[in-house]
């Protein structure tokens, strides 16, 4: 599903217009009906709401949302921050036709007008912020601004249409101040905002609601959302006849003293992902260690250079047992020290085989990353923020400011699948394309988190994905799993692994349709 900015979802609105001669009044009336038919099924006939319109396209949604509510049975209160005739186009017209059955209409215009209007937010059962749309491009100040601040404090349920009220739809900034909603019924194609922090922190549950804007006016979008339709039909197939050499061998490069746990959290995730073999590869000292912990996990002891880090020389034992395999993953608990960077330059141009580069194998790299361009295979690296801020120079703010350029960006220059992690997590290719993941939870801010990632990549490229759809299917199966552990505190990394079998199973049977209806679709599973 693509992901819009402002410009192009606004160009693929007048096309529609212009090009295709489909009436703007129509975009908007099957804009309105998808925010009723989210509350028909919400709330009974009868119920209140209070629908907030403010100018433009966006306040004519509300006034088509007030009237079609009103129609179905419900007490639907409406405020304007408009002056009467101060609609233009589509928005005009909904405007006259209320005028004309004497629907009323009640206006914000002064800050005087404050008090009426609070008393109508405590009243009612839902409000629906149709203030502002995606367009807003300057910070929100006076009568705006005491608005949203009256919205927010009225700590009534939200739903917001297209984005909430104050969120920049580009970049995901408050603008001033902003509404916090409940939910956000996106129109079309969803707003890279709605997954960008700090806007993605205002959304709630987001939908997409169709309205008849077809995909082929945005095909060229670089920017995609990844869905659980697109995963559950690129996951690999596991046939009747399948055995454990023709479900993938996947060999992970891991562990050192004191990290012993990072490496069998990686073996095991990349087991419990569908591999029919893992290997572990590590220091020899800590095998032991590790085999205690990995009953069907077969180690590979590796010589040292000293105490709990792999020699370099080690290269040609690890090269020769990927030959047999079919993903190698490198550097969950691995040393950053040199003796790892020299074992780094020579695996980067010798594998044979897809590599997942994390955590200390991105540490032992530090500012060499252009290396990957001599790979053999486009590999992949799973850095989060502080890891691309100390790869790239800058801060991990910056980054996070900055995230889905900075994955593109450095995709390109490295040549290499970019996964840069935390919410919501960013898929960049070297091609220029980038997919945003919807699934994740605060249960994933935890120590292993990344490992078990990187397990569950190399796994999805061992069972014959490309690294591409791996990475893409990987992140947002560790993110469902994430969804589906309870909310709250005393969470770590193995109950991530625990609910991976539940991930699948929810994968396979869920539908993000809403209630059935065909036009309404959840972002996210969970």
């Amino acid at each position: 599903m693509k992901v819009l900015d402002c410009a192009v979802m606004q160009k693929a609105d007048r096309q529609m217009v212009e090009k295709y001669s489909f009436p703007g009044a129509v975009l908007m009336e099957s804009a309105g009906m998808r925010a009723v038919e989210f509350i028909a099924a919400q709330l009974p006939q009868g119920a209140k709401v209070l629908i907030l319109s403010g100018p433009g396209n966006n306040g004519g949604d509300g006034l088509v949302i007030a009237r079609q509510l009103s129609r179905a049975g419900y007490s639907a209160s409406l405020w304007s921050t408009e002056k009467a005739g101060a609609y233009r186009g589509d928005a005009s017209v909904n405007e006259k036709h209320l005028q004309k059955i004497s629907y009323p209409l009640n206006r914000l215009a002064d800050p005087s007008d404050l008090d009426l209007f609070r008393d109508e937010i405590d009243s009612a059962d839902i409000l629906v912020d149709a203030l502002f749309g995606i367009g807003i491009d300057r910070d929100i100040s006076g009568l705006y601004e005491k608005v949203i601040e009256t919205i927010n404090a009225g700590k009534k349920p939200v739903l917001a249409i297209d984005i909430p009220s104050g969120i920049n739809a580009d970049t995901g900034a408050v603008m001033g101040c902003a509404v916090r909603a409940n939910w956000t019924i996106t129109y079309a194609f969803p707003k890279k905002g709605l997954f960008l922090y700090p806007g993605s922190e205002h959304t709630g549950k987001v939908l997409v609601g169709d309205i008849n804007i077809p995909d082929f006016l945005v095909e060229d979008e670089k920017v995609e959302l990844l869905t659980h339709e697109y995963i559950r039909n690129n996951l690999p197939p596991r046939p009747a006849y399948s055995h454990k050499f023709s479900l993938g061998s996947t060999l992970i490069v891991a562990g050192s003293v004191g990290m012993t746990g990072a490496a069998v959290l990686a073996a095991q995730s990349a087991l419990q992902s569908g591999s029919g073999i893992v290997y572990l590869a590590a220091p020899r000292s800590v095998c032991n260690a590790m085999e205690t912990k990995l009953v069907e996990v077969i180690s590979v002891p590796l010589p040292e250079k000293e105490d709990g880090i792999i020699d370099p020389e080690a290269v040609d034992i690890i090269i020769e047992k990927a030959k047999n395999c079919d993903a190698m993953a490198v550097g969950p608990g691995l040393d950053t020290g040199q003796p790892t960077s020299d074992l780094l330059y020579k695996l980067v141009q010798l594998s044979p085989i897809p590599l997942v580069l994390d955590a200390g194998a991105l540490g032992a790299l530090g500012s060499k990353m252009n290396m990957l361009r001599s790979a053999r295979h486009q590999p992949v690296v799973t850095p989060h923020p502080g890891e691309m801020a100390r790869l790239i120079g800058k801060t991990a703010q910056q980054v996070q400011s900055n995230r889905l350029e900075t994955a593109m960006v450095n995709a390109s220059l490295w040549n290499c699948i970019v996964v840069l992690k935390g919410p919501n997590t960013v898929i960049a290719t070297p091609e220029g394309r980038a997919m945003i993941n919807p699934t994740g939870s605060p249960a994933l801010a935890t120590a292993g988190s990344g490992d078990i990632l990187t397990g569950m990549i190399a796994s999805f490229i061992s069972q014959g994905m490309t690294s591409e759809k791996a990475a893409a299917a990987a992140a947002y199966l560790h993110g469902l799993a994430g969804d589906l552990i309870p909310a709250g505190r005393g969470h770590m990394a193995r109950d991530i692994l625990d609910r991976f079998k539940d991930a699948f199973l929810y994968l396979e049977k869920c539908e993000c349709g809403y209630q059935g209806n065909p036009y309404l679709k959840w972002v996210r599973p969970v």
